[in-house]
């Protein structure tokens, strides 16, 4: 059985948007979950971005990751974050990029590079804050993930911008 949420419903008023779209389904792993509440603690600075920030912004789109976005790269914090979830960080060499790995954390994506957006301080203020799981998160706004995907122009981008635009009509419609 398949249920899908729509976010054209009438009956939400503008204020309503944010808070009408639960993401129960959105569920971390608990190695997940144990990373970002060890970077909040750690105070490390991430946003999620890419679809999965989409998709916790109400767009009817898939993804497969997390995509986490760093303000910086402090390799220490980094590790120590991971080995409490029980995992990993590679801080990157050669062809091998930078990642977390480990059981649960297959998921993550470390962001090198944010196309198509501001500064990260300018995102990070724009940002929305959600709680997934109990555990306190920072996403890009939907208006910015297209702007993302639009700057990349892959042609993987380039096919989720008519559900982003969509979406960003749904909610300017109601």
């Amino acid at each position: 059985m398949s249920i899908t949420l729509f976010a054209a419903s009438s009956w939400l008023r503008r204020k309503d948007w944010l808070g009408a779209f639960p993401v129960d389904g959105w569920a971390l792993t608990d190695a997940e979950r144990a990373l970002l509440a060890a970077l909040d603690r750690r105070g490390v600075r991430y946003l999620i971005v890419g679809l999965s920030a989409a998709l916790l912004e109400g767009a009817a789109v898939a993804t497969q990751d997390i995509d986490l976005w760093f303000h910086r790269s402090d390799p220490d914090l980094l590790r120590a974050a991971a080995t409490d979830a029980g995992g990993f960080w590679i801080s990157g060499f050669g062809m091998q990029p930078a990642a977390f790995g480990g059981p649960g954390l297959e998921r993550i994506d470390y962001v090198f590079d944010a196309q198509g957006l501001d500064d990260f301080d300018v995102e990070y203020a724009r940002a929305r804050d959600y709680e997934v799981d109990g555990v306190r998160l920072k996403v890009l706004p939907l208006e910015r993930v297209l702007a993302s995907k639009r700057a990349a122009n892959r042609p993987k981008d380039r096919a989720q911008i008519p559900a982003l635009e969509a979406a960003l009509a749904a909610r300017k419609s109601v």
